[in-house]
């Protein structure tokens, strides 16, 4: 998978551009405020329909505009075809897409079509970082190979509130609060069940990753810490049965504090380098090193069963890494189309063995280009 070319409009700094794309590596050179990473930023956009920076729309529109226009046109291998992907985005929210012309009535459908995954300082401290990081993570790189765990995750956050609004009045329905929990079971057990398939597979490939990464000194071991228990979380129904429990259990405590106490919104990952935690004692390259080995597993998750690998953007993490770990990352990235941001020239001496495409970029503009 990788896309051929891309069409900006009225998009951030850009006024009008075209540009089209090495199959495999594309370093993006430019100091900082030029315009890399909204390059970065717009080739997301394709996959999850939104920004990884914001969530207001109308921040992606170039000043003193009205609208913003992407186009992406993307080579799918392994089903053969081109999908041209479009966004329309306007300030007054509302945002158009379509693919090969064809108008999707929600942002549902766009995810899962082409696959992403991204690489930026944020992501290199993933395992510094609190709870809400790494499931963020999870429902995202869950959501890219599982459509309908999207829909699980957004209906779920939506009665969540609901719920927590409820629990807020001194009085309330109870028949109500009963067709809230019934909701949350449902889709609750369905993201219990699989978050913990996905983390045992990402723990699986980011051991061997880090293995390698460490020159084999390093063990690393992801687990995923959830309410529900060992057993219960290997059956969907079992899952509903204890998570009904346990939400039964807690109700008292939910009507004191006037929110939910239970539910996957409160997972978390277990980061272990040899037996030990990470996030607590581990240091900032051991992080580093583990958050990225996290990150290169969902790499070869995704090809595993999509049958073909998604487009890696690395935003702006040279200057995170030191060298070591730069060209061990770099190692990694084989049969991969990548697409590297720096403010760095030499930057590109870490690439100089690789056929790519240089582009410099100065405020909004692509200054020239060359290939090697």
């Amino acid at each position: 998978m990788h896309i051929q070319a891309l069409r900006l409009l009225n998009y951030r700094n850009y006024n009008d551009l075209y540009v089209d794309f090495h199959k495999n590596l594309n370093i993006l050179i430019g100091k900082n405020g030029q315009g890399k990473t909204n390059l970065i930023e717009a080739i997301y956009a394709f996959a999850f329909g939104k920004s990884f920076r914001t969530n207001k729309d109308k921040e992606l529109i170039k000043f003193n505009t009205d609208k913003a226009f992407l186009m992406g046109r993307i080579k799918r291998e392994y089903y053969d075809d081109l999908l041209d992907i479009e966004l329309l985005i306007s300030k007054n929210n509302s945002k158009g897409i379509k693919i090969n012309k064809l108008s999707l009535d929600k942002i549902a459908n766009l995810i899962g079509k082409i696959n992403v995954v991204i690489f930026s300082p944020e992501d290199l401290r993933l395992v510094k970082e609190g709870p809400k990081e790494r499931r963020t993570f999870i429902d995202k790189e869950l959501s890219q190979i599982d459509p309908k765990y999207y829909n699980y995750i957004a209906s779920y956050n939506k009665i969540l509130v609901q719920r927590n609004n409820l629990l807020k009045f001194k009085e309330f329905d109870s028949n109500l609060l009963n067709v809230y929990d019934e909701q949350l079971i449902n889709l609750g057990s369905y993201i219990f069940f699989r978050r913990d398939e996905f983390i045992k597979r990402i723990a699986k490939i980011s051991k061997e990753i880090h293995k390698g990464l460490t020159d084999s000194k390093e063990n690393l071991d992801i687990l995923y810490s959830s309410v529900i228990s060992k057993k219960a979380i290997l059956d969907i129904n079992l899952i509903k049965e204890e998570y009904k429990k346990l939400l039964k259990e807690s109700l008292d405590v939910d009507i004191r504090r006037q929110n939910t106490k239970i539910g996957p919104h409160k997972d978390d990952l277990k980061v272990l380098i040899n037996g030990i935690d990470a996030r607590v004692y581990g240091s900032q390259g051991q992080q580093r090193t583990s958050s990225i080995s996290i990150k290169l597993s969902q790499i070869e998750l995704i090809n595993s069963i999509k049958n073909e690998y998604p487009i890696v953007l690395l935003d702006d993490i040279f200057s995170e890494l030191d060298e070591k770990r730069q060209s061990l990352l770099i190692n990694q990235l084989k049969d991969v189309q990548v697409f590297v941001t720096s403010a760095e020239r030499n930057h590109e001496k870490i690439f100089n063995k690789k056929s790519c495409k240089v582009f410099y970029i100065e405020d909004g503009k692509i200054l020239n280009s060359h290939s090697i």
